[in-house]
């Protein structure tokens, strides 16, 4: 067995035989082993495997699908026929952009009403989130205020009215 103080480790550069330390020439092998490594791995196709994930493509790249695609994964842009032919079911696009419109237009009451509650007085908005938005009674609130109960319900139509009033129009 040789003895490591007696191997010699040789570079080539530009055709002349270089002796060099056992760091050196590592460090030189191991950079250019992974350069090697990166690029091999880096041309081919990463393709779907029998396993779960992805992996890569093993066969001649100018006969891949892939390849002629710019080394891009077939089916890696989502579409809805895509997915159809995956078997996935169908999804209507009405039953999508009727949801969207649906959303917007509860946002847009949901503004509105929050802008029409800024415009009753402190104590008809408490009374209205407390019973509506809270789900306290009116009796509650009554002996909150230390109110009667018809002073209460007539604060409570009061305040219903003038929110009324403000979104007439929705």
């Amino acid at each position: 067995m040789e003895n490591k103080d007696t191997k010699q480790f040789y570079l080539f550069v530009k055709g002349e035989k270089v002796a060099v330390s056992e760091e050196v020439y590592r460090a030189y092998v191991r950079a250019d082993d992974s350069a090697a490594r990166s690029q091999r791995r880096n041309s081919k196709c990463l393709v779907k495997g029998e396993r779960k994930g992805l992996v890569r493509c093993k066969e001649n790249c100018e006969e891949c699908p892939y390849y002629s695609a710019g080394n891009k994964l077939l089916g890696g842009v989502l579409s809805l026929d895509g997915l159809i032919e995956e078997g996935y079911e169908e999804v209507a696009d009405t039953d999508i952009e009727n949801d969207l419109i649906a959303n917007e237009e509860n946002d847009t009451k949901s503004k509105a009403l929050y802008s029409a509650m800024e415009k009753l007085t402190k104590r008809q908005r408490y009374i209205i989130r407390e019973i509506y938005f809270n789900g306290k009674s009116q009796a509650e609130l009554c002996r909150i205020f230390n109110m009667e109960k018809s002073a209460m319900s007539k604060t409570v139509s009061r305040a219903l009215k003038s929110l009324r009033k403000f979104l007439e129009k929705f």
